[in-house]
């Protein structure tokens, strides 16, 4: 396939960027134009292509990636990875606003973003391997219904009770992975 994040950023006129990481990695980001919404996140320590990465779907982008703190979440994301021999992680969100507290996507009028069904379409396609793990907030506008079928074969390290698949924090670092349905029901 060709360059997931070029693709994205041309077909909807969103940043591409290149980065390194505090401890030497290739990074690369898709942001919107005003920087309000995050499409794709990508670090490598191997080669830098989405075929040879896991796709991590998580429930929405702090701002970590540009105050430059160190993230968790991403931590325990590579962790899983590396440990089967990827080259890298890619991360998107199913929502794409950026913000440190994720009860803002409650308040906000678009927390998904206008390019945000397609990143999730195309980074899960032209990936080995796509894990969801945003937690109980996929039920919030009934989120993790929609973007289900947008997933290639979609993971999970667990559900919670709601049947929503289990962030990567809140399980055991030796969490075994297991194929992720959409949970059915009204959603929030």
């Amino acid at each position: 396939m060709d360059d997931v994040f070029a693709v994205l950023a041309e077909r909807h006129g969103l940043e591409d960027r290149a980065g390194t990481s505090s401890d030497g990695l290739s990074e690369r980001y898709l942001y919107s134009a005003d920087m309000g919404y995050r499409y794709g996140f990508g670090r490598w320590w191997g080669h830098p292509d989405v075929a040879t990465t896991d796709v991590w779907v998580l429930l929405n982008p702090a701002t970590g990636d540009t105050e430059r703190r160190r993230r968790p979440t991403l931590d325990r994301c590579i962790a899983h990875s590396r440990t089967v021999g990827r080259t890298g992680v890619v991360v998107v969100n199913i929502f794409a606003l950026r913000h440190t507290d994720p009860k803002v996507l409650r308040r906000a009028g678009d927390p998904v973003g206008s390019a945000n069904d397609d990143a999730l379409r195309l980074f899960t396609a032209a990936a080995p391997r796509t894990i969801a793990a945003w937690g109980a907030g996929g039920a919030f506008h009934a989120r993790s219904r929609v973007v289900a079928p947008l997933l290639d074969q979609p993971l999970c390290l667990g559900t919670t009770a709601g049947g929503e698949p289990r962030h990567p924090l809140y399980v055991p670092s030796d969490a075994e992975l297991r194929p992720w349905t959409a949970p059915v029901g009204p959603g929030a």
